[in-house]
Protein backbone atom coordinates (compact mmCIF):
# COMPACT_ATOMS: atom_id res chain seq x y z
CA UNK A 1 0.00 0.00 0.00
CA UNK A 2 1.38 3.40 -0.96
CA UNK A 3 0.84 6.54 1.01
CA UNK A 4 -0.20 9.83 -0.47
CA UNK A 5 2.70 11.88 -1.64
CA UNK A 6 4.31 13.36 1.41
CA UNK A 7 7.62 15.07 1.35
CA UNK A 8 10.25 13.10 3.17
CA UNK A 9 13.73 11.75 2.87
CA UNK A 10 14.53 9.66 -0.20
CA UNK A 11 14.46 5.87 0.22
CA UNK A 12 17.74 4.02 0.37
CA UNK A 13 16.94 1.06 -1.89
CA UNK A 14 19.97 -0.92 -0.76
CA UNK A 15 18.45 -1.54 2.67
CA UNK A 16 15.08 -3.23 2.49
CA UNK A 17 13.76 -4.60 5.75
CA UNK A 18 11.27 -7.36 6.10
CA UNK A 19 8.69 -7.83 8.80
CA UNK A 20 10.11 -11.21 9.58
CA UNK A 21 13.82 -11.67 8.98
CA UNK A 22 13.78 -15.46 9.57
CA UNK A 23 11.31 -16.27 6.80
CA UNK A 24 12.00 -15.79 3.12
CA UNK A 25 8.35 -16.33 2.21
CA UNK A 26 7.11 -13.63 4.55
CA UNK A 27 5.39 -10.64 3.08
CA UNK A 28 7.64 -7.68 2.58
CA UNK A 29 6.59 -4.05 2.93
CA UNK A 30 8.38 -1.41 0.97
CA UNK A 31 7.60 2.25 1.50
CA UNK A 32 8.12 4.49 -1.50
CA UNK A 33 8.38 8.21 -1.22
CA UNK A 34 8.67 10.97 -3.76
CA UNK A 35 9.03 14.69 -3.66
CA UNK A 36 6.54 17.00 -5.32
CA UNK A 37 6.39 20.69 -6.04
CA UNK A 38 3.48 22.49 -4.39
CA UNK A 39 2.38 25.87 -5.70
CA UNK A 40 1.25 28.38 -3.12
CA UNK A 41 -0.46 31.52 -4.33
CA UNK A 42 -0.62 34.75 -2.38
CA UNK A 43 -2.80 37.74 -3.23
CA UNK A 44 -0.98 41.04 -3.07
CA UNK A 45 -2.39 44.53 -3.23
CA UNK A 46 -0.92 46.15 -6.37
CA UNK A 47 -2.85 49.40 -6.20
CA UNK A 48 -6.33 50.85 -6.24
CA UNK A 49 -8.72 52.39 -8.74
CA UNK A 50 -11.03 55.27 -7.97
CA UNK A 51 -14.08 55.56 -10.19
CA UNK A 52 -16.25 58.63 -9.89
CA UNK A 53 -18.67 60.65 -11.97
CA UNK A 54 -18.35 64.30 -12.81
CA UNK A 55 -21.33 66.46 -13.78
CA UNK A 56 -20.50 68.93 -16.51
CA UNK A 57 -22.67 71.76 -17.70
CA UNK A 58 -22.74 72.97 -21.27
CA UNK A 59 -25.02 75.51 -22.91
CA UNK A 60 -27.68 73.98 -25.13
CA UNK A 61 -29.28 75.70 -28.10
CA UNK A 62 -32.16 74.66 -30.28
CA UNK A 63 -33.86 76.57 -33.04
CA UNK A 64 -37.34 75.45 -34.00
CA UNK A 65 -40.13 76.74 -36.20
CA UNK A 66 -43.23 77.63 -34.19
CA UNK A 67 -46.45 77.74 -36.18
CA UNK A 68 -49.34 79.89 -35.05
CA UNK A 69 -52.57 81.10 -36.59
CA UNK A 70 -54.32 84.42 -36.35
CA UNK A 71 -57.88 85.26 -37.29
CA UNK A 72 -58.54 88.05 -39.74
CA UNK A 73 -62.10 89.39 -39.78
CA UNK A 74 -63.17 91.73 -42.59
CA UNK A 75 -66.43 93.63 -42.09
CA UNK A 76 -68.16 93.90 -45.47
CA UNK A 77 -71.22 96.19 -45.55
CA UNK A 78 -74.24 94.69 -47.34
CA UNK A 79 -77.41 96.74 -46.73
CA UNK A 80 -79.60 94.25 -48.64
CA UNK A 81 -83.18 93.44 -47.75
CA UNK A 82 -83.66 89.65 -47.52
CA UNK A 83 -86.68 87.49 -46.88
CA UNK A 84 -85.02 84.81 -44.74
CA UNK A 85 -81.87 84.07 -42.73
CA UNK A 86 -79.11 82.03 -44.31
CA UNK A 87 -76.63 79.78 -42.41
CA UNK A 88 -72.89 80.60 -42.60
CA UNK A 89 -71.05 79.14 -45.63
CA UNK A 90 -67.52 78.65 -46.94
CA UNK A 91 -65.97 80.38 -49.93
CA UNK A 92 -62.52 78.87 -50.64
CA UNK A 93 -60.61 79.14 -47.32
CA UNK A 94 -62.96 81.79 -45.89
CA UNK A 95 -65.98 81.32 -43.64
CA UNK A 96 -68.74 83.81 -44.46
CA UNK A 97 -71.05 84.61 -41.52
CA UNK A 98 -74.08 86.79 -42.31
CA UNK A 99 -75.10 89.33 -39.64
CA UNK A 100 -78.74 90.41 -39.60
CA UNK A 101 -80.71 93.19 -37.99
CA UNK A 102 -84.34 94.04 -38.05
CA UNK A 103 -85.28 97.59 -39.00
CA UNK A 104 -88.56 99.30 -38.33
CA UNK A 105 -90.10 100.55 -41.48
CA UNK A 106 -93.76 100.79 -42.21
CA UNK A 107 -93.31 97.12 -42.66
CA UNK A 108 -90.88 95.10 -40.71
CA UNK A 109 -88.32 93.49 -43.01
CA UNK A 110 -85.15 91.53 -42.66
CA UNK A 111 -82.05 93.38 -43.87
CA UNK A 112 -78.63 91.85 -44.36
CA UNK A 113 -76.48 94.39 -42.55
CA UNK A 114 -72.99 92.95 -43.19
CA UNK A 115 -71.04 89.76 -43.77
CA UNK A 116 -68.03 88.70 -41.79
CA UNK A 117 -65.32 87.02 -43.85
CA UNK A 118 -63.24 84.92 -41.50
CA UNK A 119 -60.18 83.04 -42.59
CA UNK A 120 -57.10 81.64 -40.96
CA UNK A 121 -53.77 83.27 -41.64
CA UNK A 122 -50.75 81.11 -40.74
CA UNK A 123 -47.43 82.61 -39.73
CA UNK A 124 -44.12 80.98 -39.00
CA UNK A 125 -41.42 82.52 -36.87
CA UNK A 126 -38.00 81.26 -35.87
CA UNK A 127 -37.62 80.88 -32.10
CA UNK A 128 -34.47 80.18 -30.12
CA UNK A 129 -34.56 78.04 -26.98
CA UNK A 130 -31.54 78.04 -24.65
CA UNK A 131 -30.90 76.16 -21.43
CA UNK A 132 -28.03 74.57 -19.53
CA UNK A 133 -27.67 70.86 -20.21
CA UNK A 134 -25.96 68.48 -17.76
CA UNK A 135 -24.18 65.30 -18.64
CA UNK A 136 -22.18 62.86 -16.56
CA UNK A 137 -18.88 61.35 -17.51
CA UNK A 138 -16.84 58.67 -15.78
CA UNK A 139 -13.38 59.45 -14.49
CA UNK A 140 -11.09 56.50 -13.71
CA UNK A 141 -8.06 57.44 -11.60
CA UNK A 142 -4.99 55.28 -11.01
CA UNK A 143 -3.50 57.20 -8.05
CA UNK A 144 -0.51 54.87 -7.68
CA UNK A 145 0.21 54.91 -11.44
CA UNK A 146 0.37 51.12 -11.63
CA UNK A 147 -0.42 51.07 -15.34
CA UNK A 148 -2.84 48.19 -14.76
CA UNK A 149 -5.95 50.15 -15.73
CA UNK A 150 -6.99 50.08 -19.41
CA UNK A 151 -10.10 51.82 -20.71
CA UNK A 152 -11.71 50.78 -24.00
CA UNK A 153 -13.80 53.33 -25.90
CA UNK A 154 -16.34 52.61 -28.66
CA UNK A 155 -15.67 53.90 -32.16
CA UNK A 156 -17.96 55.11 -34.94
CA UNK A 157 -17.11 52.25 -37.32
CA UNK A 158 -17.86 49.54 -34.69
CA UNK A 159 -15.07 47.41 -36.17
CA UNK A 160 -12.63 47.74 -33.30
CA UNK A 161 -12.83 49.65 -30.03
CA UNK A 162 -10.11 52.15 -29.29
CA UNK A 163 -8.08 52.07 -26.10
CA UNK A 164 -6.79 54.75 -23.78
CA UNK A 165 -3.54 54.90 -25.77
CA UNK A 166 -5.61 56.30 -28.64
CA UNK A 167 -7.15 58.74 -26.15
CA UNK A 168 -4.38 59.66 -23.72
CA UNK A 169 -6.62 62.05 -21.79
CA UNK A 170 -8.92 59.09 -21.14
CA UNK A 171 -12.12 61.12 -21.04
CA UNK A 172 -15.30 60.45 -22.97
CA UNK A 173 -15.87 64.19 -23.43
CA UNK A 174 -12.43 64.65 -24.97
CA UNK A 175 -13.16 61.72 -27.28
CA UNK A 176 -16.42 63.33 -28.42
CA UNK A 177 -14.78 66.72 -28.94
CA UNK A 178 -12.02 65.07 -30.97
CA UNK A 179 -14.61 63.25 -33.11
CA UNK A 180 -16.55 66.48 -33.67
CA UNK A 181 -13.40 68.27 -34.86
CA UNK A 182 -12.42 65.52 -37.33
Amino acid sequence: MTHPAEPGPPVDRSRIQTNSEDSLDAEQTLELREEQLVVNKELRDRGEVIIRTVVEEAPGRLEADAFSEEVEIVHEPAGEAVSERRAPWHEDDTLVVPVYEEQLVVVKRLVLKERLRIRRVGTTERRLFEDTLRRERVVVDDPQHTGLIHEVFPTDDDSQPTTEQDHPSGGVLEHLVRKALE
